[in-house]
């Protein structure tokens, strides 16, 4: 109640000209996450400044609500939110802005996967057009761009695991939808590690012995440590990853998973070579 309290009070100074501070040039666009904001940068360039609410390395699904998410949003023209951020609805009752364009984005599936994230990028280029119809030509540019080194790193993403054998995996829910893009046999996902009980640990057990599992990989912002205990167990290889931007930049983001995940597969248990067999008796 007293944080609630708190949000409203600064919802209220934000208001009185004497207290709130001269927005700068630009389109004022405020993303609860770095996968939104590092879009709005990417199109809009120089004509958007962006606050970024949820920083990268946390989990931007369960977070907090910093009293200056709430200045910024006072001063903003545009705020945007994916629709499952549980905090969401406390900033919202916190901002009173009249001219704050709200809107929650309608591309679904995990934005880290590129063909989402191309979606992602189109959807957004629209909504800066429409908030900021000056711009569009920049904005139609800008997506182009960012579409192309999307691709860039798509395809640069593929080529790092091209022609190995990769190994079964098991893994963070949050993980698996970039895995299987890239073409690795998801047996098995978990949750966050808070949810862990001892029957589900004991079933991702089994799933690995029974499977022949070679690699754990775990989602940095739900529980970076998640599967490694398990995964040394079954004599495995970990790694984690992260489904946010850490730099704001999507393609090196991008890349340094795929990176991460070929150092993982480097050092991954190689399957032991076939017996010879005495040839048959005539």
């Amino acid at each position: 109640m007293r944080r609630a309290l708190l949000l409203v009070l600064l919802a209220l100074l934000a208001l009185q000209p004497a207290c709130r501070r001269k927005p700068g040039p630009g389109l004022r666009v405020v993303a609860t996450t770095t996968l939104i904001a590092g879009i709005v940068e990417a199109v809009g360039g120089n004509r958007v400044k962006v606050t970024t609410i949820a920083p990268a390395g946390f989990c931007p699904g369960h977070f907090d609500v910093p009293p200056s998410a709430v200045v910024a949003a006072n001063e903003a023209r545009l705020l945007l939110n994916h629709g499952w951020e549980e905090w969401f609805p406390e900033l919202r009752s916190a901002v009173a802005n009249p001219g704050l364009v709200e809107v929650t984005a309608r591309t679904r599936g995990n934005w880290m996967v590129p063909p989402v994230h191309a979606v992602a990028v189109e959807e957004i280029a629209d909504l800066l057009v429409q908030v900021d119809p000056a711009g569009s030509a920049a904005y139609e540019a800008g997506a182009r761009r960012c579409l192309s080194r999307v691709d860039t790193a798509a395809t640069q993403a593929r080529r790092l695991l091209a022609g190995r054998p990769l190994p079964k995996v098991i893994c963070s829910d949050k993980q698996a939808p970039f895995l299987a893009w890239l073409g690795f046999d998801i047996v098995a996902v978990y949750g966050r590690p808070e949810d862990f009980t001892a029957r589900e640990l004991s079933r991702l057990a089994q799933v690995a012995v029974d499977s022949g599992v070679g690699l754990f990989v775990d989602n940095l912002q739900s529980g970076p440590d998640a599967g490694r205990a398990l995964a040394e167990a079954a004599g495995a290889s970990h790694v984690t990853l992260s489904n946010f931007p850490l730099e704001g930049s999507y393609p090196r983001q991008l890349l340094a998973n795929a990176d991460a995940l070929l150092k993982a597969l480097g050092t991954a248990p190689r399957a032991p070579a076939p017996v010879p067999q005495p040839p048959p008796s005539r």
